[in-house]
């Protein structure tokens, strides 16, 4: 993401993060677990970071758990 618009003017913004777990039965789908997940509910969605990658056997199968977290844009909204 860029700091400047197509104009040339310097934008700023602030951001938030959002760590979440998610399990799946790789690491690929776990983690687009997640963020799929954190993007029915928020917008602006930019940056994901692998926080841990965990598992446990069940039924003589992996299954992968990760802590993700996702960054998003707070959007600026007047108060009245």
């Amino acid at each position: 993401m860029t700091p400047f618009n197509s104009k040339g003017v310097f934008l700023m913004s602030v951001e938030k993060a959002l760590d979440l777990t998610a399990t799946a039965s790789s690491i690929e789908e776990a983690v687009a677990s997640a963020v799929h997940r954190a993007s029915l509910t928020l917008q602006g969605l930019t940056t994901f970071e692998v926080k841990s990658i965990t598992g446990h056997v069940e039924d003589g199968e992996p299954v992968f758990r990760v802590e993700v977290r996702i960054n998003f844009i707070i959007k600026e909204r007047l108060h009245e």
